[in-house]
């Protein structure tokens, strides 16, 4: 994944057994550009995205992701305290699984883009448009992925810098029509469907058809009851099948 690095810090983890671990090592990520990451993107042609309140159970999730051949991840900022998750999740990724790029998502201001960055983020993702967030960053050459809705918020977040441009939600929107729509004036815009991807071949043609830059998938892949549940062999199961759909369609 050229154009990511990783920078070290430090974190405490604890194992599974309750023993805690002192880890001087990779944690922060950083990367050189937004063209970076929408290029690497493109080729991985979705985008994870999940969240959890214990960091474990999150590294168990990116293993499985990992061994799938997902190398860019989003963790969403769903709850309050989930920065330290963040935190101590990014430090052992960066251990266990060197390469791996991890984002955070849900970013909803300048506040939390700063505590998440400090944090590990390689990456920030927005559910909305935040024109302060988008300055922030691209004075900082932080890639960023805001939420639009609108042709006129596209455009928007392209002036301001971002590297692909979330399109939420997809499928409220008017799904794959939307964006064939969207893309028939503006060809050159990156454009990250999320909202109604599911890990499902023809749903996924249904987007790449229309001109997806790449998708943003959640809970069809990574449902919150089978991390609560402990069941990181379906999420395995299926971060393989939605790697060999994706390989399918080419």
């Amino acid at each position: 994944m050229a154009g990511f690095r990783y920078n070290c810090g430090e974190s405490v983890w604890r194992e599974p057994s309750g023993v805690d671990v002192e880890i001087r090592e990779t944690a922060v990520v950083t990367s050189s550009t937004a063209a970076d990451l929408a290029a690497a993107l493109h080729v991985q042609k979705a985008l994870p995205l999940f969240t959890c309140g214990d960091p474990a159970a999150g590294v168990r999730v990116l293993e499985a992701l990992h061994a799938a051949g997902f190398r860019i991840v989003e963790f969403t900022n769903r709850v309050p305290g989930n920065v330290d998750v963040f935190r101590a999740m990014a430090a052992e990724a960066g251990r266990r699984q060197p390469g791996l790029v991890l984002g955070a998502g849900t970013i909803l201001d300048v506040a939390q883009a700063e505590a998440f960055h400090e944090a590990g983020a390689a990456f920030l993702v927005a559910p909305h448009l935040d024109e302060e967030v988008g300055r922030w960053c691209a004075a900082r050459h932080v890639p960023w992925c805001p939420g639009t809705g609108t042709v006129t918020e596209m455009m928007r977040a392209h002036r301001l810098g971002a590297a692909v441009i979330k399109v939420f939600p997809a499928d409220a929107l008017g799904g794959p029509a939307f964006l064939k729509a969207v893309r028939g004036p503006l060809p050159w815009l990156p454009l990250m469907p999320s909202g109604g991807v599911t890990t499902d071949e023809d749903n996924l043609r249904g987007w790449f058809a229309a001109g997806a830059h790449c998708v943003g998938i959640g809970s069809q892949l990574v449902d919150a009851s089978l991390i609560a549940a402990g069941r990181f062999d379906t999420v395995a199961d299926r971060a393989r099948r939605l790697a060999a759909s994706l390989a399918a369609i080419g």
